[in-house]
């Protein structure tokens, strides 16, 4: 195993979310918030020194990470929240910081 040059960001729901998904058109089961606190998002972020360098860098790519999960869960853009903020991203999303990533494979990266 070797540390790579990157740190990691998962980025969980919060109820907001929940009740986002739950009221779609299209639903047909109510789902709750432990429904979606598994397998969720992570993202490889720039290694950080400090939670806030980590936080300032989630600040900025906030929109891809929000549609990102939206469409996660509904392909239908007219039905997502049309004045999504960065503060609305905060309110609808639970963000934990990682800064050590270990690469177990001995595979290359392939980009």
């Amino acid at each position: 195993m070797h540390t790579i040059n990157r740190s990691i960001a998962i980025i969980r729901p919060k109820q907001p979310f929940v009740d986002w998904a739950n009221q779609l058109p299209d639903t047909e089961w109510k789902s709750s918030l432990d429904d979606f606190k598994t397998d969720c998002l992570a993202v490889l972020i720039p290694e950080y020194d400090t939670d806030e360098g980590a936080v300032g860098y989630i600040n900025e790519i906030y929109e891809d990470i929000f549609i990102e999960k939206l469409f996660g869960w509904c392909t239908e853009e007219a039905w997502f929240p049309q004045d999504r903020t960065n503060e609305m991203f905060w309110e609808w999303f639970e963000v934990e910081l990682h800064s050590i990533v270990m690469d177990s494979s001995a595979e290359p990266i392939v980009e």
